[in-house]
């Protein structure tokens, strides 16, 4: 058995949340000019989205649109208003655009993969709607440095465990490189695997929780080369 890099999709080499702020930014902005009180409606729209997630046992591609829709129905009947189609229809549409946002590659991610690349093999794990997923991966122009590609609908120890027995890498010499202490670090440090966490500002609280183990903190993409080829060790913070 050999070791590996298993690397986060979302947040860590393509950019994604920011477009999900952007609609959201939008989205208040809706809510305000038609009288709703715009700032509170991003924490029930958040609610809303959360309980989507959970209903539907994963980041699925309608959570986010009807959440939208949920939060703005749900002000409709606070402020006993009749739900408006035409505004209806504008905020759900905001939330299906997000989707078609290109999947554009974070600063240094291809410089970065070509260097790790033959050194190690190289694993993507990401998870939601596995088609639209596949899509973004391909369009990222990254899949090439990938000797598989995982969709997964929760990123949890079995996943990396799985991950491991069938790609025969050993998780004690492998690593996990993503930006969410949820679904890449912890459950990658459970499973084994050393873990590299990568700041990163724009990540949705319902990724945030409180480190299980130690790990390895990078403020970029670059920083890891330090550790995974060099033998360096940056700060490693512990659970």
């Amino acid at each position: 058995m050999s070791s590996g890099l298993v690397f986060d999709f979302d947040d860590t080499l393509v950019e994604t949340t920011v477009y999900y702020n952007d609609a959201k930014s939008r989205f208040s902005r809706i809510m305000d000019s038609i009288g709703f009180p715009a700032v509170e409606a991003l924490e029930t729209l958040n609610q809303f989205d959360i309980k989507h997630v959970q209903r539907c046992g994963g980041f699925l591609k309608q959570c986010f649109p009807f959440a939208l829709v949920d939060t703005y129905e749900y002000y409709c009947r606070v402020f006993r208003r009749e739900i408006c189609n035409i505004i209806r229809n504008e905020i759900e549409t905001l939330g299906w655009w997000v989707f078609d946002q290109p999947a554009r590659p974070v600063q240094n991610a291809e410089e970065v993969l070509e260097q790790l690349y033959g050194r190690f093999p190289l694993f993507l794990a990401t998870k939601g709607d596995r088609l639209l997923q596949m899509e973004r991966v391909e369009q990222s122009g990254l899949s090439h440095w990938f000797k598989e590609v995982y969709v997964l609908a929760d990123k949890n120890v079995v996943s990396y465990q799985q991950i491991a027995v069938e790609q025969r890498i050993m998780p004690g010499l492998s690593w996990m490189i993503g930006n969410s202490m949820k679904s890449d670090i912890n459950p990658a440090l459970k499973a084994g695997f050393n873990s590299i966490y990568i700041y990163h500002p724009h990540t949705w609280d319902y990724e945030d929780e409180a480190p299980l183990g130690g790990h390895v903190s990078a403020e970029s993409l670059l920083d890891i080369l330090d550790v995974v080829c060099r033998g360096n060790s940056l700060e490693k913070h512990s659970g």
